[in-house]
């Protein structure tokens, strides 16, 4: 008996999509939300504060018409020229004047070889405001770090009351800074009644009342943020700390490492992830501080943040004080990408 063999033809399937394609879709199916969040609610007013630091338009005034300027907020923002300022000559007769006739004002006077220059602005208020922020930043960074890991490596040994001491520490942080502030503008008040000035005195330290907020304003802002923010910067060293493991330490001591030595040889190399987390935080947050400024010296010695403010609220100026914050935001980024450079921030 033959059997007949029959073939029968097998349809070719369709591709499947592999697991990593599926998984992409998924992934960008669960970030779609936070997607449409960002766009709605950094990337557009971004774009609103570009857009409109190109024109003169006013704030709270939709009656007023809106004339595109171009470039010229930030050539009146970044206008700075130095030029010679001979004894003979008043200073009237040195300044430039801008292309528009703006006449350029003198931001300060120094001399170089023997021959006396001076630093002229077409907007001086907001170059001040550009190195009291950066000079603050520097300062108040540093001093906290400092600060930070000396008191993270106090409350990382073992003694007891370790957790009443950690509990204790954050009560400055806790505060909200324009409360803080406000205490410490009256304890650095000008006369003897206030506290800093009776305490000193007490002391003998100084032998009359000292104008703490008016004579050094900038350093007064620096002693206060400090005092706030160095809890913030040890929680976050203190984290970085309780991630090395102890028995790096027993093994250094048993090879005769000093203390100094094992600070820097095994606690130093394997905290330096988290020193440049806390410093990018800090440096960020400096960087558009508001609130210790204006309440602590107001417009004596204004922050970036404290000038856009007055130009938008106090100058209804919505154009130029977009232009300001542009120009904020592009330092911001320049001190994110020098951190990310100088500590070889990598992608794993």
């Amino acid at each position: 008996m033959a059997v007949q063999a029959t073939s029968t033809s097998i349809p070719v399937a369709k591709k499947e999509t592999t697991l990593a394609a599926r998984q992409a879709r998924l992934a960008l199916l669960l970030l779609s939300p936070t997607i449409v969040l960002l766009i709605l609610i950094a990337f557009y007013p971004l774009a609103r504060t570009v857009t409109a630091s190109l024109t003169d338009e006013p704030f709270a005034r939709p009656d007023v018409p809106v004339n595109q300027v171009g470039l010229a907020n930030y050539q009146t923002l970044l206008g700075i020229q130095i030029v010679q300022y001979p004894p003979d000559a008043s200073l009237g007769d040195v300044l430039p004047r801008a292309a528009d006739g703006t006449r350029y004002r003198r931001v300060s006077t120094f001399d170089l070889f023997g021959t006396r220059y001076v630093l002229a602005a077409t907007d001086p208020d907001f170059v001040n405001s550009i190195v009291n922020t950066i000079v603050y930043t520097i300062i108040s960074v540093a001093f906290e770090l400092a600060i930070g890991l000396g008191v993270a490596l106090v409350v990382n040994t073992r003694f007891r009351g370790r957790g009443m001491m950690r509990a204790v520490m954050l009560i400055p942080w806790a505060i909200p800074t324009a409360i803080s502030t406000v205490l410490w503008r009256h304890m650095l008040g000008d006369n003897s009644s206030a506290a800093i000035n009776a305490i000193l005195l007490n002391l003998g330290v100084i032998s009359q009342s000292q104008a703490w907020r008016s004579t050094y304003p900038l350093a007064s802002v620096i002693f206060v943020d400090v005092w706030k923010t160095v809890p913030f910067m040890a929680l976050l060293l203190l984290a970085g700390l309780q991630t090395i493991p102890g028995d790096l330490y027993e093994a250094g001591a048993v090879d005769g490492a000093t203390v100094r030595q094992r600070f820097f040889r095994i606690t130093l190399p394997l905290l330096m992830p988290t020193i440049t987390i806390a410093l990018i935080f800090r440096t960020l947050d400096a960087l558009r501080a508001f609130d210790v400024f204006q309440v602590l010296v107001g417009r004596s010695t204004p922050s970036m943040a404290v000038y856009n403010y007055e130009k938008l609220v106090s100058s209804f100026q919505y154009g130029y004080a977009s232009a300001i914050g542009v120009i904020i935001f592009i330092i911001i980024f320049a001190f994110t990408i020098l951190y990310m450079s100088a500590f070889h921030v990598e992608e794993d």
